[in-house]
């Protein structure tokens, strides 16, 4: 997926009068970005990541997972993650229209313009204090799982098919890797 800059500058509150449409919009420091839907396997990805975080948080009552939803990030900043996550204690900052407020968890299934991933939205996760920021590069099959300590994020695991997905947030959640990464039902292209 290919982000293309719009040009048009909004506030938050314009941006949020948009109508839903077809293409996936951010704002991001005021200005719109616009993009075409995911590949598949990047759906696929996030698709079976998010099952799974249902599965284990949702179906638990830990938590609520949101695939993808609008994240308020500051007066001048929507994304939408692949993935949110929010513990239940902390639910109150699910709005009618968005997420106020840094999520506990968001996830990124990296497309093909990385550096709107891995700089510009890690960034501002960073900045407003979102606890775990997960990346997954669908080719490489890696998820990198960054945590943020003293306001800044460090890598806390760099996994493969082999290793074993965990969150000191959610102590009772976990997914061998190889069910996302190798899932017979993946096509790659």
């Amino acid at each position: 997926m290919t982000t293309i800059y719009s040009g048009i500058r909004l506030t938050v509150d314009e941006f949020l009068a948009l109508p839903e449409m077809d293409k996936r919009c951010e704002l991001i420091d005021g200005v719109l970005y616009m993009a075409a839907f995911p590949i598949p396997d990047h759906q696929f990805l996030a698709t079976i990541l998010s099952s799974t975080l249902v599965q284990q948080i949702i179906d638990t009552g830990l938590g609520i997972v949101l695939q993808p939803t609008g994240v308020l990030l500051s007066q001048n900043t929507v994304v939408g993650p692949d993935i949110t996550v929010i513990r239940s204690e902390r639910t109150d900052i699910i709005g009618s229209r968005v997420i106020d407020g840094a999520p506990d968890i968001v996830v990124e299934v990296l497309s093909s313009d990385r550096n709107h991933d891995l700089v510009v939205k890690r960034r501002h996760y960073e900045q407003v204090g979102v606890a775990e920021y997960w990346v997954i590069d669908g080719v490489a099959d890696t998820l990198t799982v960054l945590e943020l300590v003293e306001g800044a994020y460090r890598e806390r695991a760099a996994l493969t098919s082999e290793d074993t997905l965990t969150t000191p947030l959610f102590p009772e959640f976990n997914l061998p890797l190889g069910e996302l990464f190798n899932h017979p039902a993946r096509i790659r292209r």
